[in-house]
């Protein structure tokens, strides 16, 4: 037993001369006993941080983490064509498809339509209003599959025709 600051430290006792100790608790130096949690390991090392769930504050850190992919489509919506082309190196389950156009369609005999898809597994979005949302979804997609976001339908009889529209597409890895 050491003291330090009038607190007691403990440290492994190693009984055997030359022998090895594996200490799975650190050395410790509280004033107050540490909660162990015993539903999981956690490492620190010199090689990082590990454990079964790390949070900060209430939100979990993860494994998987969250991300977004942002698209502008300039100028009306009226013809048909691949705004962007995406390849995740890792799996992706997009949750949510976003489109903020700044000039909102009326009249519209057809309304536009935008598409993310693999090829296989498309995510279609009708362009509505100035604000259009997918609402939560999960879609999975592969790694190194080519994603294309594109205007599927063109926009036709509008007074208005919908324009200048920013797509913000929410992932997270898988």
């Amino acid at each position: 037993m050491i003291e330090a600051n009038g607190v007691s430290c403990t440290s492994p006792q190693i009984s055997t001369p030359g022998g090895t100790v594996l200490d799975n608790y650190s050395y410790r130096c509280s004033a107050n006993t540490p909660y162990l949690n015993q539903a999981g390991a956690t490492l620190f090392s010199s090689g990082g941080l590990s454990t079964y769930k790390l949070h900060l504050g209430s939100e979990a850190l993860t494994a998987s983490p969250r991300g977004e992919q942002n698209i502008f489509f300039p100028g009306a919506l009226t013809s048909t064509w691949t705004g962007s082309t995406w390849t995740p190196d890792k799996g992706v389950t997009v949750t949510r498809v976003q489109v903020q156009a700044k000039t909102a369609p009326a009249g519209c005999t057809t309304n536009a339509v935008v598409r993310l898809t693999d090829g296989t597994s498309p995510v279609n979005l009708t362009i509505s209003s100035a604000a259009n949302d997918s609402g939560s979804i999960a879609q999975n997609y592969a790694a190194g599959t080519p994603l294309t976001f594109s205007v599927l339908t063109a926009a036709a009889g509008c007074t208005t025709s919908p324009a200048d529209a920013n797509v913000t597409i929410q992932y997270r890895m898988q």
